[in-house]
């Protein structure tokens, strides 16, 4: 009897309480308490239609899609994105029945927070139509890697905006930057595949819809050479003439070169090379012992050091065994030898007469035309070339002493770099140098009537190099000009084996000192302080 009355009191509850489950059931529909579509609660709305307003209203929103710095837009409608609201409403409705609607109903009645239950967005999209958008994408921002860049300089005021600034009429700002070296940038691809589920994530997300794409990281190339040509070519872009420059890593043996192989002048740097000229001509070096040496060794002291014409003139002489004509003859025929074929003498210098122009590749370009002596031509390249031949001659190395091992010898090599430190012109390539007084640098300037030029041996910041420029203006070559723009190819030239130094932490050899060969006779009581030379 105990049984019985407890089954039919359970009988009774359970038919009271079917009316009222049954009504909440209904109530409950379509999304029942604590089921979320799309991460969104939308329990409280009882119309289909409503429900989809609401859920197309938030995923018909455009996403953003990150390339880099560059922020894109993509409408859902482009790639026919739609929610499919009808499927996710019929998944919210399963948990109407059975064991998960009883857990909904017991925790209403009892008013215990719902146990959250999940639908994902179900969505229809054109799968092609999203490729072409993002293939569209990387055909317009892909990108390779970019090499290194210099900065001009700035300053902080120009002149003529002191008065808008609160400045006293007239002040002109100092520079906040100088010629400055910039990394490398690196190169980027789009990765289709791998963005396309990031894509659809952020397509079907309420919130944060913007997307990072995926892309695929090449390393910027390290500082090179290429690099500084580059950047030297651009920067010399807006000089009133034409400027030829010429750059030899001595320490790495690259070179960076600017339409360096075109004709010029020769002016007074083509010494440079009759002074190796007559280093092979010695046939015992600049020994004191040896009066006529001894003579020579003047004669290069004012042709190197004091640009004196005279003293050339006699090195001509001295190579032609009296006669100049002869001399020239055979400087060029030892430039030749070396492989210098766009160098040559036909006079000595402040010659009288034009003789005919000896056809060489350098002067029968057309691209350029630099109106160049015909008696006395050579090239940035080739200048640069017999001074790094020169340098590499002191070490037992290079050209010259592959060429003429028995007759040109490292001392003797070494005594044309120390007679070259006594060219006092502090100018040009010296003066953009970042500290000139404490620099060590050996060079020969030259002038002509439109032609400008400074072949240049510096220890550089990551160790010794060659820098060798040629200017060219129609009709003058003024001072003003001329200076400011070796000047600041010589600091961008500097910078950048500076930066090369502070990214790959080269050993830079120690600098060398340059002492006087035993045949020294000074022609002057003594010569400004240079980090070169250990003699004064």
């Amino acid at each position: 009897m105990h049984r019985f009355v407890n089954f039919v009191l359970i009988l009774v509850a359970l038919l009271a309480i079917f009316p009222i489950y049954t009504r909440y059931k209904v109530a409950a529909a379509p999304v029942p308490p604590g089921v979320h579509l799309g991460g969104l609660d939308l329990s409280d709305l009882k119309d289909a239609a409503e429900i989809r307003r609401h859920l197309e209203s938030i995923y018909a929103e455009p996403i953003s899609l990150h390339y880099e710095e560059a922020r894109l837009v993509l409408r859902p409608e482009d790639i026919d994105f739609h929610v499919d609201v009808e499927q996710m409403v019929t998944e919210a409705m399963q948990y109407l029945e059975g064991s998960a609607f009883l857990d909904i109903a017991v925790r209403h009645a009892l008013g215990i927070p719902q146990q959250r239950r999940d639908v994902p967005v179900r969505f229809m999209l054109d799968a092609g139509k999203l490729r072409a958008q993002l293939e569209a994408i990387a055909a317009e921002y892909d990108h390779g890697p970019q090499g290194a860049r210099v900065l001009p300089p700035t300053s902080r005021w120009a002149e003529g905006a002191a008065a808008s600034a609160g400045l006293p009429a007239g002040y002109v700002g100092s520079y906040t930057r100088d010629w400055t070296w910039t990394a490398g940038r690196p190169g980027y691809t789009l990765d289709v595949e791998a963005s396309i589920p990031l894509v659809i994530a952020a397509l079907t997300r309420e919130t944060d819809r913007d997307v990072s794409l995926a892309l695929i990281e090449t390393p910027a190339p390290p500082l090179s050479l290429d690099d500084l040509a580059r950047e030297l070519d651009s920067a010399t872009s807006n000089f009133p003439g034409f400027a030829a420059i010429y750059v030899h890593d001595l320490v790495t043996d690259e070179e960076a070169t600017i339409d360096a192989d075109v004709s010029f002048s020769g002016m007074s740097t083509l010494k440079i090379g009759l002074a190796a000229a007559i280093m092979r001509k010695l046939d015992n070096g600049l020994r004191s012992s040896d009066g006529g040496a001894e003579l020579v060794g003047q004669w290069l002291d004012y042709a190197l050091g004091e640009s004196n014409n005279y003293a050339a003139n006699q090195l001509l002489s001295f190579l032609g065994d009296g006669d100049v004509a002869a001399g020239t003859r055979e400087f060029t025929e030892f430039m030749r030898s070396l492989g210098f074929v766009n160098t040559y003498m036909q006079s000595g210098y402040d010659a009288q007469v034009q003789l005919p122009q000896i056809p060489t590749p350098g002067n029968q370009r057309t691209d350029w035309e630099t109106n160049p002596d015909s008696n006395l031509q050579s090239t940035p390249a080739e200048m640069g070339r017999i001074l790094s031949a020169i340098y590499q001659c002191t070490l037992g190395e290079g050209v010259l002493v592959e060429r003429y091992p028995d007759e040109i010898t490292p001392d003797e090599c070494s005594a044309i770099l120390f007679y070259m430190s006594h060219d006092e012109f502090q100018e040009l390539i010296w003066a953009g140098l970042p500290h000139p007084a404490d620099a060590w640098i050996v060079h020969k300037h030259g002038f002509a009537f439109e032609s400008h030029s400074d072949v240049a041996l510096v220890w550089g910041p990551s160790g010794p190099y060659v820098l060798s420029i040629f200017l060219f203006r129609k009709g003058w070559m003024d001072w003003g000009t001329s200076n400011s723009t070796m000047k600041s190819i010589s600091r961008i030239v500097w910078n950048f084996f500076e930066q090369r130094q502070d990214q790959m932490q080269l050993d830079a050899p120690e600098p060398v000192v340059l002492t006087p060969p035993a045949g020294y006779a000074p022609i002057k009581d003594e010569y400004i302080s240079v980090a070169s030379t250990g003699f004064q």
